[in-house]
């Protein structure tokens, strides 16, 4: 019986090669028999291997076809670049790219998020958010701050925002994008390394919110393709001296 860390190096060899597009979109996968002496594993193994790269979203079977190679860059889904993430250290530009779109994805809702809630204070309670914001501080001024601890912070910060405007969909799509970015470590410190920024930027969020300042979430939100600029240039570098 294959081990299991068998089965994950010969998904992360055939999901590597779709990424790299030695394998391209529409071609079909050797078959099963192949694959098996190509890797010495079982057939039944090599099934597992398929099953997992389908429900990352990088295959699919056709009856009468096989196993084809989907087009990642259309079809893949959140499993999909969570997957991707580690290969890091291999594919650095991928990588910097996909947190690129993240970040830009998010900056989109900040702006939405942002422009609702200060038009709307009747309706959303800013509390939760400034508690969840005051988490953040505590985290900021301990002796040892963690890059996964600032993250964390951040995303309780989002959540309360989210909260406020009904969550829904766009919780669910914000948690797995945070989960996505907590998978490398190069690039948790990139973006949440230096604690202060996140205090000020969301400090300034909450203290918008509460006092219904659109000239302030305005200024704030400017400010963040500079620090996605910075912040990339920090990934860039972390990834090239992993």
């Amino acid at each position: 019986m294959a081990r299991t860390n068998d089965l994950d190096a010969v998904a992360d060899d055939l999901a590597l090669q779709i990424a790299t597009g030695r394998l391209r979109a529409g071609d079909t996968l050797p078959s099963i028999r192949r694959l098996a002496g190509r890797y010495e594993l079982t057939p039944s193994s090599i099934q597992q291997v398929i099953g997992r790269l389908r429900m990352a979203g990088f295959v699919e079977p056709r009856h009468g076809v096989g196993v084809v190679v989907r087009d990642i860059r259309l079809y893949g889904g959140i499993q999909t670049w969570q997957y991707l993430f580690r290969f890091s250290s291999k594919l650095p530009e991928l990588t910097v790219r996909n947190v690129q779109e993240i970040l830009e994805t998010l900056q989109l809702f900040y702006q939405a998020a942002l422009v609702k809630l200060v038009s709307e204070t009747a309706s959303a309670d800013p509390a939760p958010a400034r508690r969840a914001f005051a988490q953040l501080e505590l985290l900021a001024e301990g002796d040892a701050v963690r890059a996964s601890d600032v993250h964390r912070g951040v995303l309780g910060v989002l959540r309360a925002v989210l909260a406020g405007l009904g969550g829904g969909v766009t919780l669910g799509l914000l948690n797995s994008m945070g989960d996505v970015l907590a998978e490398v470590p190069e690039v948790l410190e990139a973006l949440y390394g230096d604690a202060a920024e996140h205090v000020w930027f969301w400090g300034n969020v909450v203290t918008a919110w509460e006092n219904t300042d659109a000239e302030l979430a305005r200024e704030t939100l400017a400010l963040l393709d500079d620090w996605h600029a910075v912040a990339l240039g920090r990934l860039r570098d972390r990834l090239a001296s992993s």
